[in-house]
């Protein structure tokens, strides 16, 4: 399917690797141009170098904080200078604590606002008159922690809640705009480098059997799988679409 993205300008958060960088190589094999982002400057110039190599000026990256106002303003400058307008971004960016407090944790719940829902909200808010200009859309990647109770820590589920609710709130708000808004809610996701290869290395036996028992398609999902559905949405094929949550888990949640 042709999804007429040829010159069509874009932004990634959270993109130098997992289902981020799969999106932003997506878009480029459709001839989009598109920014990546990250925190991680090594391995953000990384994958940029090998973007770089195959697709030429198509590809530009930025690194940094998202909360950081300073950072958004960079990137705006150089999305300015080089593309002149902004077509659609994706809110990928977010964190997971290595050390996980009690189930009521305070501190927890404050700092997974701050780190996983707090990214997106700013990110999203600080470009959306560039997508209000370009009539473009917005696609936000959510987890189906959010959804039903899967042992994730409680202040991780509430910010993606957060994000859930947001979503809907300003899909409705934008589209006298002609903005689309939607967001896509992913189950267990497997790359290299991802959480879930640590967690089968510390117990392989134990996340085998979890995938085994709790998804109906036994399998982890991959990067590319939810990256073809955000590019979907990104594009012009889904223009009657907005304010929906997508979910892709795997029937997950359904069981």
């Amino acid at each position: 399917m042709n999804l007429n993205l040829k010159n069509k300008n874009f932004i990634i958060s959270g993109s130098n690797k997992g289902i981020g960088l799969k999106t932003a190589e997506n878009l480029l094999n459709e001839g989009a141009r598109v920014m990546i982002t990250g925190r991680s400057k090594k391995l953000l110039i990384k994958e940029f170098e090998k973007f770089q190599h195959k697709y030429g000026p198509n590809v530009l990256y930025a690194e940094g904080d998202l909360k950081d106002k300073s950072v958004l303003k960079k990137i705006k400058n150089l999305i300015k200078k080089k593309w002149k307008k902004l077509d659609g971004i994706v809110a990928n960016a977010g964190s997971i604590k290595n050390k996980i407090s009690n189930f009521s944790s305070e501190k927890d719940f404050y700092w997974y606002q701050e780190n996983n829902f707090l990214p997106a909200f700013k990110f999203v808010n600080f470009f959306l008159e560039e997508i209000k200009k370009s009539q473009g859309s917005i696609v936000f990647i959510s987890s189906i922690a959010s959804l039903k109770d899967l042992g994730a820590p409680f202040g991780y589920a509430s910010s993606k809640l957060s994000l859930n609710f947001y979503s809907k709130l300003l899909a409705n708000r934008v589209a006298k705009y002609n903005v689309k808004v939607n967001n896509i809610i992913p189950g267990n996701i497997f790359f290299k480098g991802g959480s879930w290869e640590k967690k089968i290395q510390k117990n392989s036996k134990k996340i085998k059997s979890m995938i085994k028992n709790k998804v109906p398609l036994e399998r982890f999902g991959k990067p590319e799988e939810i990256a073809d559905l955000a590019i979907f949405l990104l594009s012009s094929k889904s223009g009657f679409i907005t304010g929906s949550e997508i979910v892709i888990d795997g029937g997950q949640v359904i069981k």
